[in-house]
């Protein structure tokens, strides 16, 4: 988290130096939620992963329709099995990937919503494996996860009012978070991957549309 506070310090003094230059063309807020993830490739399949996604965004006017966001966010990523024990099963798995990300989208609006696309650069800060046996680590002959991760995404805002917004979003990693421990190589199935869908309420302090 210490990287995030650093992050968001400098994010807000960056903010309100670019207010005084833009005026009324530069908007920021805050923004916070959850992430329902899951990993592509490692068997665990559905958005069972809930995450927290908190963060600071500002964007810049190019019109009256068309504007550019860029974010820095704390978020949560991964996937998780939980047992059936009715059905004698048993397993579990929690695999947890708390990343720093950096989004940047070009969005339209059209009347009370905004429809977005871009990339995210995400930092990984911590990653965290448990299974019914309690904690583990991946053994050291295997390959571990990547220090970052790059993907693309698409969303929607609705403006609740003028400055409280509701986004959905879907992300996917273009990069494996790990490559596979045989080192096979699938056409573009090279590892993992990061995939989930944000839900996110946000409160515009600067600006407001």
């Amino acid at each position: 988290m210490s990287d995030f506070l650093f992050a968001a310090n400098a994010f807000v003094f960056f903010s309100f130096t670019i207010t005084s230059s833009y005026g009324q063309s530069f908007n920021a807020g805050i923004l916070a939620g959850i992430n329902a993830s899951q990993v592509t490739g490692d068997s665990y399949s559905g958005f069972n992963k809930a995450g927290i996604l908190v963060g600071l965004y500002s964007d810049i006017d190019i019109s009256s329709k068309i504007n550019l966001q860029f974010e820095i966010n704390y978020s949560q990523k991964g996937s998780r099995k939980n047992p059936n024990t009715a059905e004698g099963d048993t397993e579990f798995f929690l695999l947890r990937l708390d990343y720093i990300d950096i989004p940047v989208m070009a969005r339209v609006r059209h009347n009370k919503f905004t429809f977005e696309g871009g990339v995210y650069y995400g930092q990984l800060v911590n990653n965290y494996i448990e299974d019914e046996n309690g904690p583990t680590e991946i053994p050291a002959e295997f390959n571990k996860f990547n220090e970052y991760d790059f993907g693309g995404l698409i969303g929607i805002n609705f403006n609740v009012t003028e400055n409280i917004i509701m986004n959905w979003r879907y992300s996917n990693s273009i990069i494996p978070t790990r490559r596979h421990d045989s080192n096979a190589v699938f056409w573009f199935n090279r590892g993992t991957y990061n995939n989930y869908m944000s839900f996110s309420l946000r409160y515009e302090f600067i600006g407001g549309n």
